[in-house]
């Protein structure tokens, strides 16, 4: 959480890459929060090491050199990928749930993700069904581990 604060304390919820705007600065918090934690999550599924923080420029990844995650509360949410995301090197792995209850769903290439068929132009980004992933397990054992695409 503190993490999560340090990020916050000068930022509002309503920024240009959030669908969701209108909430307060401390529901805005606590989600950070959450994405912190299933960075945390996953970080410690795959056996990196990890420091919290949050990079809005995309210039890092949120664990190791290239696993994006992505976080929702909702259980059945499907890989939402943004147009910002790194195409030509990043995973995209999605965790669903609230801390102490978080699950890792599954895990697909940012440039798989961003084909036309998962294009959802309504909130110009794409939406990847749960289906579509791969079990994170899978992530372990194929070429995408520990290189870059």
């Amino acid at each position: 959480m503190i993490a999560a604060i340090q990020h916050c304390h000068d930022r509002s919820a309503d920024h240009n890459s959030r669908i969701v705007k209108d909430i307060s600065w401390f529901a805005y918090v606590a989600q950070m929060g959450e994405s912190i934690a299933a960075e945390y999550v996953v970080a410690k599924r795959l056996g990196f090491d990890y420091t919290p923080g949050i990079t809005w420029d995309k210039s890092k990844a949120d664990v190791g050199d290239h696993i994006e995650v992505k976080w929702s509360a909702n259980p059945a949410s499907n890989l939402w990928i943004q147009e910002s995301d790194r195409q030509d090197r990043d995973i995209a792995v999605l965790v669903t749930g609230s801390s102490p209850k978080m699950q890792i769903v599954g895990w697909m290439p940012v440039a798989i993700a961003k084909k036309p068929r998962y294009r959802n132009p309504s909130q110009n980004n794409w939406s990847v069904p749960q289906i579509n992933l791969q079990p994170i397990e899978t992530l372990q054992r194929s070429n995408y581990a520990h290189s870059v695409i």
